[in-house]
């Protein structure tokens, strides 16, 4: 115990003299929770629109408003032809052209189908999905109203009348689907990069040779430089959850000691595969190139931007031997519906599986002499 009491006590004193490296453990959970939770929306709203319309009448009129009252679609101008549409668009002053029929408004009245089209572009897909449903949503709706009342209904209410509950994000905010996985997010980004570089720098410095002939076992070099990055990690978690709970009032509906207990697990799965890259590295270069591997598959195939059930099964395959997986899992489970351990045992276990694992790895890869 005194052995890796000691080898802790120096990875402290290290990064105390790492001025960068301090900065960095404050700065980066705080940009990147500033940056991800304000900048990323999926819930796009005020899309440019532009409209054309041949009809002129109350009743396209009547969509125009129906659209604009959704907050999401912001009609800039009229246009008098179909010409003077498709240059707005093209030159990006516009995402979205409304155009009426002619006969818009009489059809409605002769009880025929009142044409109209909606151009949206595509090359931001989630922007055009949103306005495409949207608009769909508006129109199905006037469509059922005008039928009801031609078949005499005289209810205000419609003939079926669904009511949608979300359930966990009643507002439908986007920060509280990004900021509890970002945490897993972050902790990577970091501890990776902090410890993938540990032992490359002890190499490079002459330092590991001396730690090589003193009595301290693999295990305990490996404990030894692993114990700080938890410190570190416990204080970035904090520090998220901090600006999480008080900067975008997301409360945790489940327990905090069950979600610290399980970050524990994550973060020493993290850094276990940071230090197993610093045994395979020969320069801190070739440490830092291995990390950056890592860390996109960490974000993208985790299931934290992107749906796991969505991907090719060759990804989904990927994705079962990413930490970030379980640990989202688990911190949505009880942040957002206030789920206990027993009931996310499956995540729970898999990542204490692969914390075990990794680990083990990495303490056979360091191949420690008693010279």
């Amino acid at each position: 115990m005194k052995r890796l009491l000691a080898l802790t006590w120096k990875e402290f004193l290290q990064l105390r003299r790492d001025k960068m490296t301090l900065r960095m453990i404050v700065m980066v959970p705080v940009m990147q929770t500033m940056i991800f939770g304000y900048a990323i929306n999926y819930d796009v709203k005020h899309l440019k629109t532009i409209v054309f319309d041949e009809s002129r009448t109350y009743e396209s009129r009547e969509l125009v408003a129906k659209m604009t009252s959704t907050g999401y679609f912001d009609v800039l101008q009229y246009v008098d032809s179909f010409d003077e549409l498709q240059r707005e668009i093209d030159a990006g002053r516009a995402a979205v052209g409304l155009v009426f029929d002619r006969d818009f408004g009489k059809n409605r009245h002769r009880g025929r189908p009142a044409e109209a089209f909606l151009i949206v572009n595509a090359s931001d897909t989630t922007t055009s999905s949103q306005a495409m449903s949207i608009m769909s949503g508006i129109s199905q709706t006037m469509s059922i109203q005008t039928l009801a009342r031609r078949g005499g209904w005289t209810n205000k209410q419609l003939p079926v009348d669904v009511r949608v509950r979300p359930w966990y994000n009643p507002d439908l905010r986007t920060a509280r689907f990004i900021i509890p996985g970002l945490i897993a997010i972050i902790l990577t980004f970091t501890l990776i990069q902090f410890t993938a570089i540990a032992i490359v720098r002890e190499r490079e410095r002459g330092t590991l040779e001396q730690l090589q002939v003193t009595p301290a076992t693999r295990a305990e070099l490996i404990v030894g430089k692993i114990l700080p990055f938890i410190v570190i990690g416990y204080f970035q978690f904090t520090l998220t959850i901090l600006l999480m709970r008080f900067l975008f009032r997301i409360e945790i509906a489940g327990s905090l000691l069950q979600l610290y207990l399980v970050g524990f697990l994550f973060m020493a799965a993290v850094l276990g595969l940071g230090m197993l890259i610093s045994t395979i590295a020969q320069t801190q270069m070739q440490a830092t190139q291995m990390s950056m591997f890592f860390l996109l598959p960490f974000v993208f195939l985790s299931g934290y931007v992107f749906p796991i059930e969505g991907m090719p099964l060759f990804f989904r395959w990927i994705s079962n031997v990413i930490p970030a997986k379980y640990f989202i899992e688990v911190i949505r489970g009880i942040v957002l519906r206030g789920a206990s351990l027993p009931e996310l045992w499956r995540p729970t276990a898999l990542l204490a599986l692969y914390t075990f694992l990794i680990i083990g790895l990495a303490v056979a890869r360091f191949k420690k002499t008693t010279a």
